[in-house]
């Protein structure tokens, strides 16, 4: 009864916190033996001299001024980047997802784990019989279980029970009995590789989960930042757009003031004034979008209806990268813990054929078994065992059919060619991925040179043309198209900026040498 009771106080939250911290258990000790040294103990590629400086120079780009006046019924929340990272991190539903599968797989390691722990089973009965004009009759018993996995493949089982019997008119009937019994495989299905396979494999799954949950916060990181520089370039393509209307808007004006004294004729002002109409237009579809562009990254990130978001103008910091290209194909051929996990998973393979192999052998056991009994008596305890009987057995099955066992066999023989030959076109496929982002890189920075020379032409060009069409040397259309121009490369700029940062962090991941803290924020 007070086993019983026991069982039954077991309430399903006390359940539910000692499933959390046999996982907790389990996660903290291997997150550390697989990441712990990382950063310490990574290669780093050869480092290449910087390049000289561009011609052209760093040109600022403009950032945005918040508008003056707005009243906001809903509270704004303006972050940076580092406060970005910290509340997706934190809030996001797929990271809160991948944390949550993370732990399942730490709790199924643990409900493998203790498959291999003692076995344990307690059963209490009891029994009333009435039959009418006999005596009654009373009966009970309680029977305990225990079992154990050895390391050879051997199962060690005790059973031990206590039975009572009693009716009306007379003392009852105790009687014990215990048992123990050994089965050792020998061939099939003997050894600790075999016994032990689904303890190992669940250790690896749980250090592969662990990479992989690794991979996925360095590669939301990096989404985090692409959403983010996306809003500052929005932001700063608005400021560049609220100029350019602001310019069509004094080129209207000074139209309609050269038309007043017949400098220019009426076709002037009207294609000043739809130039001016236009470029209004523009900045409302772009305001809208920014509007629609903010509410999805306060999705993404997690936050309830009621908050907006808002990012700080900040354009992302140029940081240049020199590695050598051939030390860099090494050094990533060693960090990737995606390519460490698809080397040892080929082992599970070769691993699992060894096993199939296994299979194919002859049942060859050896079995010893002794019993214990009491007499009955009519109390219970104090009675002394006495053995019953032992005995040793050898059986032997003959691998008569095993046709299902062939077909396996051969079938992780051929899966062992195949995940040989998907290793290898990885490993192919990361050397041109890594080759292709350098070359990506090199591309980006030539662009930005390019940009920020298209910026300084276009910036004199526009100031030529406001001069002649001044003079009245020439008409306002060409005053139009350069201020198009010039505003067309102010965002070509920043584009390229916030391209050439999201390639930088995606090299630096697949170098392994994207290290992300707690908050999201990488080293």
């Amino acid at each position: 009864m007070a086993a019983l009771l026991a069982c039954l106080g077991c309430s399903a939250e006390r359940y539910d916190r000692r499933a959390e911290r046999s996982a907790d258990e389990l996660l903290a000790p291997r997150e550390l033996s697989t990441l712990g040294r990382r950063e310490a103990d990574v290669q780093r590629p050869r480092e290449l001299p910087p390049a000289p400086p561009s011609e052209a120079g760093d040109l600022d780009v403009p950032t945005a001024v918040p508008a003056e006046g707005s009243e906001e019924e809903e509270p704004l929340r303006v972050l940076d980047l580092r406060g970005a990272l910290a509340q997706a991190f934190e809030t996001n539903r797929d990271m809160i997802t991948r944390k949550e599968t993370l732990h399942l797989q730490a709790l199924s390691l643990a409900g493998v784990r203790h498959g291999y722990s003692p076995q344990l089973a307690l059963t209490l009965a009891y029994v009333f019989d009435e039959v009418p004009g006999s005596p009654e009759n009373q009966g009970g018993s309680a029977s305990f279980s225990a079992s154990q996995i050895l390391p050879t493949g051997a199962e060690l089982s005790l059973d031990a029970g206590t039975n009572v019997d009693a009716v009306e008119g007379r003392a009852g009937a105790y009687d014990s009995l215990v048992s123990l019994q050994l089965v050792q495989p020998l061939l099939r299905g003997g050894g600790h590789a075999v016994a032990y396979e689904s303890l190992i494999q669940g250790e690896r799954s749980l250090v592969y989960a662990i990479r992989d949950f690794e991979l996925f916060r360095e590669d939301f990181a990096i989404s985090v930042a692409q959403n983010y520089y996306d809003l500052v370039n929005r932001k700063q393509s608005i400021e560049n757009q609220r100029r350019n209307m602001e310019s069509n808007e004094f080129a209207r004006r000074k139209a309609e003031a050269l038309f007043a004294v017949s400098r220019v004729n009426e076709l002037e002002v009207l294609r000043a004034r739809r130039s001016e109409l236009t470029a209004r237009n523009d900045m409302l579809e772009a305001e809208e979008g920014l509007k629609q562009a903010q509410d999805q990254f306060r999705i993404f990130l997690g936050l309830p209806d009621d908050v907006r978001v808002d990012v700080q103008p900040d354009a992302p910091p140029f940081t240049p990268v020199h590695y050598d290209v051939d030390s860099a194909l090494a050094v990533a051929m060693e960090n990737r813990l995606d390519l460490l996990t698809r080397r040892q998973q080929l082992e599970d393979v070769e691993r699992g054929v060894a096993l199939s192999k296994n299979a194919l052998l002859p049942d060859l056991s050896l079995a010893f078994s002794t019993a214990y009994a009491t007499a009955e008596t009519d109390r219970l305890g104090g009675q002394e065992f006495e053995r019953t009987g032992s005995s040793v057995s050898v059986s032997l099955g003959l691998p008569i059919d095993r046709v299902r066992e062939s077909n396996a066999y051969r079938s992780s023989l051929i899966g062992l060619a195949q995940a040989r030959r998907e290793l290898e076109l990885f490993e192919d496929q990361l050397a041109i991925s890594i080759t292709s982002s350098f070359r990506e890189l090199d591309r980006r920075l030539e662009s930005l040179d390019i940009q920020r020379q298209l910026i300084v032409d276009q910036t004199k060009n526009l100031r030529i043309a406001e001069l002649l069409f001044e003079r009245g040397e020439n008409q306002n259309r060409d005053v139009v198209e350069a201020n198009q121009s010039l505003l067309d490369a102010q965002n070509a700029l920043i584009d390229e900026q916030v391209s050439y940062e999201i390639a930088r962090l995606r090299l630096m991941r697949d170098l392994g040498l994207l290290f992300v803290d707690e908050t999201g924020m990488w080293k």
